[in-house]
Protein backbone atom coordinates (compact mmCIF):
# COMPACT_ATOMS: atom_id res chain seq x y z
CA UNK A 1 0.00 0.00 0.00
CA UNK A 2 1.63 3.29 -1.21
CA UNK A 3 1.82 6.22 1.80
CA UNK A 4 -0.73 8.73 0.08
CA UNK A 5 -3.11 5.37 0.51
CA UNK A 6 -2.50 4.97 4.19
CA UNK A 7 -3.00 8.81 5.00
CA UNK A 8 -6.21 9.06 2.87
CA UNK A 9 -7.69 5.98 4.89
CA UNK A 10 -6.23 7.71 8.45
CA UNK A 11 -8.14 10.90 7.41
CA UNK A 12 -11.29 8.85 6.33
CA UNK A 13 -11.20 6.94 10.11
CA UNK A 14 -14.43 7.83 12.32
CA UNK A 15 -13.26 10.04 14.85
CA UNK A 16 -14.52 8.24 18.21
CA UNK A 17 -14.98 11.10 21.07
CA UNK A 18 -15.60 8.83 23.67
CA UNK A 19 -13.24 5.80 24.89
CA UNK A 20 -14.62 3.04 26.95
CA UNK A 21 -11.96 1.66 28.98
CA UNK A 22 -12.52 -1.51 31.47
CA UNK A 23 -11.06 -2.02 34.67
CA UNK A 24 -11.48 -3.91 37.71
CA UNK A 25 -14.14 -2.19 39.10
CA UNK A 26 -16.63 -1.24 36.15
CA UNK A 27 -15.26 0.94 33.17
CA UNK A 28 -13.72 4.07 32.72
CA UNK A 29 -14.99 7.39 30.17
CA UNK A 30 -11.96 9.07 29.14
CA UNK A 31 -13.53 11.90 26.55
CA UNK A 32 -11.29 13.17 23.66
CA UNK A 33 -9.73 16.59 23.97
CA UNK A 34 -11.23 18.18 20.82
CA UNK A 35 -14.70 16.13 20.99
CA UNK A 36 -17.48 18.26 22.03
CA UNK A 37 -20.27 17.45 24.91
CA UNK A 38 -22.37 17.03 21.84
CA UNK A 39 -19.99 13.88 20.41
CA UNK A 40 -19.18 12.74 23.79
CA UNK A 41 -23.41 12.25 25.21
CA UNK A 42 -24.34 11.00 21.35
CA UNK A 43 -21.52 8.79 21.08
CA UNK A 44 -22.25 7.29 25.10
CA UNK A 45 -25.92 7.07 24.65
CA UNK A 46 -25.18 4.96 21.20
CA UNK A 47 -23.14 2.07 22.52
CA UNK A 48 -25.50 2.29 25.75
CA UNK A 49 -28.50 1.39 23.40
CA UNK A 50 -26.78 -1.15 21.30
CA UNK A 51 -24.77 -2.78 24.73
CA UNK A 52 -27.42 -2.36 27.07
CA UNK A 53 -26.79 -5.71 29.16
CA UNK A 54 -23.05 -5.58 28.75
CA UNK A 55 -22.40 -2.39 30.88
CA UNK A 56 -26.13 -2.94 33.23
CA UNK A 57 -25.68 -2.37 36.99
CA UNK A 58 -21.44 -1.35 36.26
CA UNK A 59 -19.59 1.27 37.96
CA UNK A 60 -18.17 4.25 35.87
CA UNK A 61 -15.50 6.50 36.66
CA UNK A 62 -15.45 9.71 34.53
CA UNK A 63 -11.71 11.06 33.69
CA UNK A 64 -11.89 14.41 32.90
CA UNK A 65 -8.12 15.28 33.32
CA UNK A 66 -8.39 16.37 29.49
CA UNK A 67 -11.80 17.50 28.73
CA UNK A 68 -13.35 19.48 31.43
CA UNK A 69 -17.58 19.25 31.53
CA UNK A 70 -19.37 21.39 33.57
CA UNK A 71 -22.02 20.05 36.55
CA UNK A 72 -24.57 20.23 34.39
CA UNK A 73 -23.51 17.99 31.88
CA UNK A 74 -21.60 15.73 34.13
CA UNK A 75 -25.46 15.11 35.80
CA UNK A 76 -26.56 14.36 32.09
CA UNK A 77 -24.53 11.54 31.92
CA UNK A 78 -24.87 10.45 35.15
CA UNK A 79 -29.00 10.14 34.23
CA UNK A 80 -28.04 8.76 30.86
CA UNK A 81 -26.10 5.57 32.70
CA UNK A 82 -29.08 5.26 35.35
CA UNK A 83 -31.89 5.36 32.79
CA UNK A 84 -30.06 3.61 29.92
CA UNK A 85 -28.68 0.48 32.03
CA UNK A 86 -28.77 0.97 35.51
CA UNK A 87 -25.14 2.21 36.05
CA UNK A 88 -23.69 5.19 37.78
CA UNK A 89 -20.90 7.39 38.26
CA UNK A 90 -18.74 6.74 41.28
CA UNK A 91 -16.11 9.41 40.65
CA UNK A 92 -14.92 11.82 38.42
CA UNK A 93 -11.73 13.04 37.96
CA UNK A 94 -10.38 16.74 37.54
CA UNK A 95 -7.02 18.49 36.81
CA UNK A 96 -3.88 18.36 39.68
CA UNK A 97 -5.30 15.08 41.15
CA UNK A 98 -8.78 16.31 42.36
CA UNK A 99 -11.73 13.84 42.31
CA UNK A 100 -15.82 14.80 42.89
CA UNK A 101 -17.09 11.04 44.11
CA UNK A 102 -21.24 10.96 44.03
CA UNK A 103 -23.77 9.74 46.26
CA UNK A 104 -23.47 6.37 44.50
CA UNK A 105 -19.90 5.60 45.43
CA UNK A 106 -19.16 3.16 47.68
CA UNK A 107 -15.72 3.65 48.54
CA UNK A 108 -13.16 6.91 48.59
CA UNK A 109 -10.06 6.95 48.72
CA UNK A 110 -7.64 10.50 48.25
CA UNK A 111 -3.96 10.02 48.48
CA UNK A 112 -2.33 12.10 51.69
CA UNK A 113 -0.32 15.34 51.04
CA UNK A 114 2.80 14.91 51.41
CA UNK A 115 2.41 17.06 54.36
CA UNK A 116 -0.24 18.55 56.66
CA UNK A 117 0.01 22.72 55.05
CA UNK A 118 -0.78 21.82 51.60
CA UNK A 119 -0.43 24.74 48.84
CA UNK A 120 -1.31 24.22 45.64
CA UNK A 121 -3.87 25.11 42.95
CA UNK A 122 -6.99 25.17 44.62
CA UNK A 123 -10.41 23.29 42.87
CA UNK A 124 -12.95 25.81 42.21
CA UNK A 125 -16.87 24.68 41.67
CA UNK A 126 -18.44 26.83 40.07
CA UNK A 127 -22.42 25.63 41.03
CA UNK A 128 -24.14 24.82 43.99
CA UNK A 129 -23.57 21.55 45.59
CA UNK A 130 -26.31 19.68 45.80
CA UNK A 131 -27.50 16.96 48.51
CA UNK A 132 -25.66 13.61 47.36
CA UNK A 133 -22.29 15.77 45.98
CA UNK A 134 -19.27 15.05 47.88
CA UNK A 135 -16.27 17.24 47.02
CA UNK A 136 -12.83 16.37 47.77
CA UNK A 137 -9.50 18.74 47.16
CA UNK A 138 -5.81 18.16 48.05
CA UNK A 139 -5.65 22.29 48.78
CA UNK A 140 -8.26 25.35 49.39
CA UNK A 141 -11.57 24.61 47.87
CA UNK A 142 -13.51 27.14 46.81
CA UNK A 143 -17.56 26.90 46.33
CA UNK A 144 -19.03 29.70 43.89
CA UNK A 145 -22.90 28.74 45.44
CA UNK A 146 -24.14 27.50 48.21
CA UNK A 147 -23.38 23.91 49.93
CA UNK A 148 -26.93 22.65 50.23
CA UNK A 149 -27.96 19.96 53.33
CA UNK A 150 -26.85 16.46 52.35
CA UNK A 151 -23.83 17.88 50.51
CA UNK A 152 -20.50 17.75 51.82
CA UNK A 153 -17.09 19.62 50.90
CA UNK A 154 -13.86 18.25 51.90
CA UNK A 155 -10.85 20.17 51.66
CA UNK A 156 -6.87 19.75 52.92
CA UNK A 157 -6.83 23.28 52.76
CA UNK A 158 -9.73 26.31 53.44
CA UNK A 159 -13.33 25.74 52.29
CA UNK A 160 -14.69 28.97 51.47
CA UNK A 161 -18.40 29.12 50.14
CA UNK A 162 -19.13 32.03 48.48
CA UNK A 163 -23.06 31.29 49.37
CA UNK A 164 -24.62 29.61 52.57
CA UNK A 165 -22.72 26.36 54.04
CA UNK A 166 -26.29 24.37 54.96
CA UNK A 167 -24.56 20.68 54.06
CA UNK A 168 -21.23 19.53 56.02
CA UNK A 169 -17.74 21.04 55.36
CA UNK A 170 -14.63 19.64 56.46
CA UNK A 171 -11.48 22.09 56.22
CA UNK A 172 -7.82 20.90 56.83
CA UNK A 173 -8.42 16.65 56.37
CA UNK A 174 -5.16 15.85 56.52
CA UNK A 175 -4.75 17.12 60.04
CA UNK A 176 -3.98 20.92 59.74
CA UNK A 177 -5.85 22.71 62.82
CA UNK A 178 -4.87 26.40 60.85
CA UNK A 179 -7.44 25.57 58.19
CA UNK A 180 -10.60 28.07 58.02
CA UNK A 181 -13.68 27.20 56.93
CA UNK A 182 -15.58 30.84 55.33
CA UNK A 183 -18.90 30.90 54.25
CA UNK A 184 -21.68 34.25 53.27
CA UNK A 185 -23.70 32.16 55.79
CA UNK A 186 -22.97 29.71 58.21
CA UNK A 187 -25.83 26.87 58.68
CA UNK A 188 -24.18 23.73 58.01
CA UNK A 189 -25.11 20.29 59.37
CA UNK A 190 -21.88 19.83 60.40
CA UNK A 191 -18.23 21.55 60.87
CA UNK A 192 -14.97 19.64 60.78
CA UNK A 193 -11.59 21.18 60.82
CA UNK A 194 -8.28 18.67 61.10
CA UNK A 195 -9.73 15.77 63.79
CA UNK A 196 -12.41 18.47 65.72
CA UNK A 197 -16.22 18.45 64.72
CA UNK A 198 -18.64 20.62 65.56
CA UNK A 199 -22.56 20.78 65.49
CA UNK A 200 -23.58 24.58 65.42
CA UNK A 201 -27.36 25.60 67.19
CA UNK A 202 -30.22 25.32 64.98
CA UNK A 203 -32.56 28.05 64.60
CA UNK A 204 -32.82 31.52 63.26
CA UNK A 205 -29.72 34.20 63.69
CA UNK A 206 -29.28 37.45 61.99
CA UNK A 207 -28.16 37.68 58.74
CA UNK A 208 -23.80 38.44 59.13
CA UNK A 209 -22.91 41.81 57.16
CA UNK A 210 -19.61 40.24 56.16
CA UNK A 211 -18.22 36.85 56.21
CA UNK A 212 -18.31 34.19 58.97
CA UNK A 213 -15.69 32.01 59.41
CA UNK A 214 -15.26 28.76 61.23
CA UNK A 215 -11.81 28.37 63.00
CA UNK A 216 -9.81 26.51 65.72
CA UNK A 217 -9.60 28.19 69.15
CA UNK A 218 -8.17 26.18 72.05
CA UNK A 219 -10.13 22.75 72.02
CA UNK A 220 -13.47 24.03 69.86
CA UNK A 221 -14.49 25.07 66.89
CA UNK A 222 -15.75 28.98 66.77
CA UNK A 223 -17.80 30.73 64.62
CA UNK A 224 -16.92 34.98 64.01
CA UNK A 225 -17.56 37.33 61.72
CA UNK A 226 -15.20 39.23 60.13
Amino acid sequence: MQKSDHITRMENQEFIPLQIKANREGFVLLPEEAASFQAVFAYLKNRLEHSRDFFRHTKMVLDLRFRVFSIEEIQSIDSLLKESCGAGLVEIKLKEGFSLFTERRERIIVPPPASKDVEGVPLIVRQTCRSGARIVSQSDCLVLGDVNPGAEVIAYGDVVVFGSLRGLAHAGAAGNRHAKIWALSMEPNQLRIADMVAVPPRGSKPVPKRYEVALVRGESIEVVTV
